[in-house]
């Protein structure tokens, strides 16, 4: 059996709960409490509210009867969470947050103190997660700096292939940029040519929108100068390459090797098997 409820197995409740949390409305009326997550947010959070329904409705079925609020409390939780040791504290955490958030959001007027306290420990007992792994993994921002501007010149330097030339060429210009300006995957793979990146003579400046900020605040900057140049390599002479094998008109900074802008899922990919292998 599925430690996660799919939605469309919940309780009419909760399911109208949950609608509401994201009623788009218009301006004169009133809009989920939620409604301005993204997408990949409302997933988590349904991830999180549906393995707590999953548990609670097998050790209380009478509870399906129940208005959503009214399952959640502290005594319930921490039963829950007894089951969940074999999860790290930072995991634990995020799935008692994420139920507070939905039930929360729609019940304003309930004094939601004991469980916020709750989680307050949990947050507490988690700290930063757990970093030992992460000893001697992580990459200072001069390294993976480095690491971009040798790849960019390796591809430059090299023969063969004019493809793998190009495409480690937008490798190294990607991971360089990353390096001096970490954004998101989605930000990164949303940049386009005169409108989020523009390049004059002298400066390159790049320009994130809204829709594609966490924050939902955009926001600008110039390239810093150490990574320009390896930019510039990429857009004069990787870049036009790569566009002459698509239609030519595709205005994504980062193109695959049929012209075409790089698929989001690529990203990840590309940068973990070039930092491998140089570092």
């Amino acid at each position: 059996m599925s430690l996660i409820l799919p939605l469309q197995d919940w309780p009419a409740a909760d399911q109208e709960m949950w609608r509401g949390l994201f009623t788009e409305g218009n301006p004169l009326d009133d809009r989920g409490p939620l409604v301005h997550l993204r997408e990949t947010s409302r997933k988590r959070l349904a991830l999180s509210y549906g393995q707590w329904l999953q548990w609670h409705l097998e050790c209380e079925p009478q509870a399906r009867n129940l208005a959503p609020a009214d399952r959640v409390t502290r005594a319930a939780l921490l039963q829950w969470l007894s089951t969940l040791d074999r999860l790290a504290p930072m995991s634990r955490l995020i799935l008692v947050t994420g139920v507070l958030r939905v039930v929360t959001a729609m019940n304003l007027s309930r004094d939601w103190s004991p469980e916020r306290a709750l989680r307050a420990r949990l947050k507490s007992l988690a700290g930063r997660g757990t970093q030992a792994r992460k000893i001697g993994r992580i990459l200072s921002s001069q390294r993976l700096l480095d690491t971009g501007l040798q790849l960019v010149e390796e591809a430059k330097a090299r023969g063969g292939s004019r493809v793998f030339r190009a495409t480690s060429m937008r490798d190294g210009a990607m991971i360089a940029l990353l390096s001096m300006m970490p954004m998101r995957v989605r930000a990164l793979a949303g940049l386009t040519l005169g409108t989020s990146i523009v390049v004059d003579e002298d400066r390159i400046f790049i320009a994130i929108s809204p829709e594609l900020s966490k924050t939902h605040i955009p926001w600008e900057a110039e390239v810093p100068p150490q990574v320009a140049p390896a930019l510039r390599d990429y857009l004069n002479e990787a870049r036009p390459f790569l566009a002459a094998r698509g239609s030519g008109d595709d205005p994504s900074l980062w193109l695959g090797r049929k012209g075409c802008a790089l698929k989001i899922d690529a990203f990840r990919p590309a940068i973990t098997k070039q930092t491998k292998r140089l570092t």
